[in-house]
């Protein structure tokens, strides 16, 4: 069987379906790993404050496991830097590898601590080692993962590629709010407390192998993707690395707050049951997995990037607002449940076109470090903070509404700075 040469030896040899859909998957995989664990601590954060963060008040409490979930964020710059110019001096299979090993290491320690109550404050510290090392390896996860999916395949489905890193946040999610949602149905208050909580940070842990097996078979990169030239530090990537830190910045604070926090969000200030808050995530996940590969298979479509990226935040923007106030004067299932899928729809218009967009923005012998660097950065100031700010503005401001004002501030310093890039849709890649 002969087969045509296609551009230059510098492509991936990697031209069937099947084989580019395997690499989507072990591109993701490590993704929905890291964000699988995310989902089910932020579902289970009143439990683990519980058993994790006594304190006499319980919002002190929550506050407190939320920091440990917000300092796995500090180790994420550094993974970003060290992870992501490994990727691209070493080849991007070497650090997806790495990384889904170290997210399962994490993840079981999680599930395997023992309470306050058996080792007093050795507890919450290995829930904050175990938080800090989840965060080395996500630094790097994301630029490797989000590379490999850009530079795979045609220049006409780059942007359908790249969306499923997305996309995979929100299988994460859903799959996170599923299992938190069963356990809650089906077990009792004193079960989920003793043993229910751990069940799934411990099956998180199953995805290692299967991660690993995929990452260590994707197919090789040749040697001039695999020994980069080293890091390069020139103006114009420099100020392009800001503007994806700023680009990143609003969308993943909404990403926490809307997907992760509305749940304890619903059940201290909407008075919302439990069993019911887990389905308001359920729909914002779904949103998210089925929404974010049409958008960026339109913006392929399209040859462009941006102008879905714009409108899709400005409408947040405007739509922000007007839905916590709608929640909070109605709340009740079907009206949050509404609103949250109604804000997801243009909030991933606005994301899921960037994910191509921000790396299409850098060469390829550095596009992986550039990227993993800006996206733990953004991540690690704005998102992993995310929750722990709009639970403290709630309580020292006492307005319900102080999330919308928040995510309203920096989701328009994001607008701005992703209308700043360059249009890079259609385009060859450097």
């Amino acid at each position: 069987m002969s087969a045509k040469p296609v551009g230059t030896s510098a492509v991936p040899p990697i031209s069937t379906p099947v084989s580019q859909g395997k690499i989507v998957v072990a591109a993701v995989i490590g993704n929905l790993l890291e964000f699988f664990d995310f989902t089910v601590y932020s579902f289970f954060a009143l439990t683990i404050a519980k058993l994790f963060f006594p304190a006499h008040d319980p919002v002190v409490s929550t506050l407190l496991a939320l920091s440990a979930f917000a300092i796995g964020f500090v180790a994420r710059p550094v993974g970003g830097f060290v992870l992501g110019h490994y990727a691209d001096k070493h080849g991007r299979r070497a650090a997806l590898t790495l990384t889904i090993f170290l997210m399962a290491v994490g993840s079981a320690m999680i599930g395997l601590a023992p309470g306050y109550a058996t080792i007093g404050l050795a507890a919450p510290a290995l829930i904050v080692f175990a938080r800090l090392l989840q965060g080395f390896a996500q630094g790097g996860e994301f630029g490797a993962a989000t590379a490999t999916l850009l530079e795979t395949g045609s220049a006409k489905g780059r942007g359908f590629r790249a969306s499923w890193q997305l996309a995979s946040q929100g299988a994460a999610a859903l799959l996170g709010s599923g299992m938190a949602a069963l356990l809650n149905y089906q077990l009792t208050s004193t079960q989920l407390l003793d043993w229910g909580w751990r069940v799934p940070f411990l099956l998180g842990v199953l995805i290692m192998p299967v991660g690993v097996y995929l990452r260590r078979h994707i197919v090789e990169e040749p040697p001039s993707a695999a020994k980069a030239k080293g890091a390069s530090i020139e103006p114009g990537l420099v100020r392009k690395w800001f503007l994806t830190v700023f680009a990143i910045m609003g969308m993943t604070v909404a990403t926490y707050v809307l997907m992760y926090y509305v749940p304890t969000y619903s059940i201290q200030y909407l008075g919302l049951p439990p069993k019911l808050s887990m389905l308001v995530s359920i729909g914002a996940a779904c949103s998210s997995l089925t929404l974010c590969p049409l958008w960026g298979l339109l913006s392929d479509k399209m040859q462009r990037r941006k102008p879905l990226t714009i409108i899709g935040r400005g409408m947040l923007i405007a739509l922000l607002y007007p839905a916590f106030w709608l929640m909070n004067h109605f709340p009740s299932l079907p009206v949050v449940f509404g609103l949250i899928v109604l804000l997801m729809i243009f909030y991933t218009m606005g994301s899921a076109p960037a994910y191509a967009l921000m790396p299409e923005n850098f060469p390829k012998h550095v596009r992986a470090g550039y990227l993993a660097s800006a996206y733990a950065v953004a991540v690690s100031v704005f998102g992993g903070t995310a929750q722990l700010v709009v639970a403290w503005l709630i309580k020292a401001t006492g307005n319900t509404l102080a999330p919308a004002w928040y995510m309203i501030a920096c989701v328009i310093v994001s607008l701005v700075a992703v209308s700043m890039l360059e249009e890079t849709g259609g385009r060859e890649l450097a």
